[in-house]
């Protein structure tokens, strides 16, 4: 199943946890804290010094104020590594956290039935903010009030009002943005033998819901021959028990809601079956990996559509998938070396309509091998086989290509079976092991730093990367309208026009309770420097709508200009703004 897993990744590509709470009150001082941690993590034992800080409060039930017992409370170094502990609250919902070394952290607590919550929220779904502890520094009275979760159910039944047991019912968080698309659904909930769900833990908002029923023959039982009859299955229902997309309307929960019952009649239609040819234009084995997919394909809640796989013969490519519904797919075809070291996909889209669809080809070619190396500006930081680097399509709407090459110790690298097309490239570090930009970029003989170059078969060139460790760096402190500061604020370093289309150009930071924030790694150049309230007073938050020049078009004069020569480290203070759903 892992394995399977792996392929379906790399076949589709297709590209968080909302954290909701309440924290209220930092002021009043409470008694006794527990004392020892369910369990912890950390690399070594911190030995007790009088430099180390404390972190204590409690957590209770925000309808009740009524202490919550065996809430989880994580204390995390912000960096994502060092120091790591957590600890149940004790029957006073009491935590207390000692012996902890000053840095900059993440505080959550999380409790079965009730929303995660973050140090620092002013509302649920908030922004977080850092918690900074400094030398001796000890804090015991943080409260968490936490808000319970909310819940949908109901049933789903056939044409003639019968449960229908295991349909895949999805929640779809909504976006109050308008045009934009709902959120992915988490994992979906089947329906038990009496056709019902229940869809719980959901954080208070707006969801649309989905339902889909695929039938799948019982294990062992014999497949339909490929000259079967026409079939009939059920479509994709939307609430309020609708077909059409476009016309599903979300349901609005609060706190502890109990949404039911919601209910859906499943509407049967004609199923078609696609079929065709696989053509590797490379010697295969019989041994490897072969397989044609179709998922769905288009905006928004369309994609609640539930796809379906085949596998296709070495010997003559052929293939056939049956009870596709009508709609639009990505059809994709995929052949991996058991062990995914040998790699090759094909795609392209496919609208069924009214009938089947009969001789389809879909050829897989083999990728160009890029061999290229790494070297260093300014003494190279760490060992060069945590380097990642990978191509991003020019094109918008292709799908990015990841390579994983092993760097060796001397910088080299070689990029296997890169389909053909137009790239960039991207570099990363795997774990946060010292702060680098890319400096620049040669494909053969041409600079393609921020332009991208053309991979096509028979072409023998190189890419040579240089990244640079003089990285630059902004901190500041942001204010709000009363000249406070700003916990839990968003601040973002957007790029330069000419360097907008480059998503790794982009940083963001969370400003600590004290309002400071720190941006490290940052590539030389311009910039403008903005800080947001990214969440609304209902508790929904805004996330990288800074990538849409529509949306960041009211803000622009608003923003501070920052020029940032290699090894900068620059100050800026900001007024918090409000974001605009």
């Amino acid at each position: 199943m892992e394995l399977l897993a792996k392929v379906r990744l790399l076949a589709n590509m297709r590209p968080l946890l909302i954290l909701c709470a309440c924290l209220l009150a930092i002021c009043p001082v409470f008694g006794q804290s527990a004392q020892t941690p369910a369990a912890a993590t950390s690399p070594t034992a911190t030995p007790p010094a009088k430099e180390n800080a404390s972190v204590g409060g409690k957590v209770l039930r925000l309808d009740t104020s009524d202490p919550l017992k065996k809430a989880r409370v994580e204390l995390q170094s912000h960096s994502g590594v060092g120091y790591g502990v957590f600890m149940l609250t004790d029957d006073q919902g009491q935590f207390l956290f000692e012996n902890i070394p000053p840095d900059s952290y993440d505080l959550r607590v999380s409790r079965n039935g009730f929303v995660d919550a973050e140090y620092g929220q002013k509302r649920p779904g908030g922004s977080g903010a850092i918690l900074t502890l400094v030398a001796a520094q000890h804090i015991s009275d943080l409260v968490f009030k936490l808000v319970h979760t909310a819940a949908i159910s109901g049933h789903v039944y056939d044409e003639d009002g019968e449960p229908i047991a295991r349909a895949a019912v999805t929640a779809y968080r909504a976006s109050k943005r308008p045009g934009k698309q709902p959120q992915n659904g988490d994992e979906p909930t089947l329906t038990n033998d009496l056709g019902e769900f229940r869809i719980f833990d959901l954080t208070p908002g707006r969801y649309y819901i989905s339902v889909s029923y695929r039938h799948e023959p019982p294990f062992g039982r014999a497949i339909p021959s490929v000259n079967q009859g026409p079939s009939t299955g059920y479509l994709p229902s939307y609430y309020p028990n609708t077909v059409d997309a476009a016309k599903a309307q979300a349901i609005t929960v609060g706190p502890g809601d109990e949404i039911h019952p919601v209910d859906f009649f499943l509407r049967t239609a004609r199923f078609f079956t696609v079929s065709g040819r696989v053509i590797c234009s490379f010697p295969t084995i019989s041994s490897a990996m072969r397989s044609v997919s179709l998922h769905p394909y288009g905006p928004g809640l369309a994609q609640a559509l539930q796809g379906t796989t085949a596998n296709f013969q070495t010997k003559d490519g052929i293939f056939k998938l049956r009870d596709v519904a009508p709609g639009s797919y990505d059809l994709t075809a995929t052949y991996f070396s058991r062990d995914l070291s040998d790699a090759h996909v094909a795609r392209q889209q496919l609208e069924v309509l009214d009938s089947d669809v009969d001789g389809l080809t879909i050829v897989i070619s083999r990728g160009v091998d890029i061999p290229g190396r790494i070297t260093w500006e300014g003494g190279a930081i760490g060992d060069s086989a945590d380097i990642l680097v990978f191509l991003q399509p020019i094109i918008e709407e292709s799908q990015p290509f990841f390579s994983q090459p092993t760097v060796k110790s001397d910088g080299s690298f070689l990029l296997h079976n890169i389909p053909e097309g137009s790239y960039r490239a991207v570099v990363y570090r795997n774990g946060p092991k010292g702060n680098f930009f890319l400096k620049s970029a040669r494909y053969g003989t041409a600079s393609v730093t921020d332009d991208g170059f053309a991979v096509q078969p028979g072409n023998d060139l190189s890419l040579e990367l240089t990244l640079s460790s003089r990285v630059a760096q902004v901190s500041g402190v942001i204010v709000d309208a009363d000249s406070l500061p700003a916990a839990g604020a968003t601040v973002v370093l957007i790029p330069d026009p000419p360097h907008r289309g480059l998503s790794e150009r982009y940083k963001t930071a969370t400003t600590d309770q004290n309002g400071m924030f720190s941006i490290t790694g940052v590539t030389p150049g311009d910039y403008k420097a903005f800080s947001w309230d990214t969440s609304d007073e209902s508790g929904e938050r805004y996330g990288a709508n800074w990538l849409d020049p529509e949306w960041l078009k009211p803000y622009e004069t608003k923003g501070e200009s920052v020029h940032l020569e290699e090894s900068d480290h620059k100050s800026v203070n900001l007024s918090l703004l409000t974001a605009n759903p």
